[in-house]
């Protein structure tokens, strides 16, 4: 009985973060494919990206809980200024870079990093007009 929890500790200790994570997924999906998943994530993060540019906060949110506050708070910044963006297009993303996995509460999470280009014009949001920001000199002593 102890060389079997000896082997059991010892295999949870060499298993990495990453074939967890792969392991836990597959117990959802049987079918899951690590090694094509970055297709999948590639047409995620357009369509997460696009509905950021849209300024579509109930996608975000419903997409992201709370992982994405800071993404939620630009939205919500820039619906509270009166501007959006012009093209809520991307025009081109790069293929994702897998970074790393691990299981977080009983969950597998995967991060990538993705390079995205887009058209940066702003316009007002009721007028159509081009934004300007009105910027604030601070006053100095």
């Amino acid at each position: 009985m102890v060389r079997g929890l000896a082997h059991a500790h010892d295999k949870a200790r060499a298993e990495t973060g990453t074939a967890k994570a792969i392991k836990a997924m597959q117990r959802y999906d049987p079918e899951f494919d690590f090694a094509s998943m970055h297709f999948e994530v590639e047409e995620i993060f357009r369509e997460f990206y696009c509905n950021y540019l849209d300024g579509n906060l109930d996608y975000i949110r419903k997409l992201t809980a709370g992982e994405a506050v800071i993404v939620q708070a630009l939205i919500e910044l820039r619906r509270k200024e009166g501007w959006e963006f012009k093209y809520p297009e991307v025009l081109d993303c790069s293929v994702p870079d897998f970074i790393g996995a691990k299981v977080v509460e009983g969950q597998p999470c995967f991060t990538f990093t993705v390079d995205v280009q887009e058209i940066d014009a702003k316009i007002v949001s009721e007028t159509g007009e081009p934004y300007v920001p009105v910027y604030v000199e601070e006053e100095s002593e």
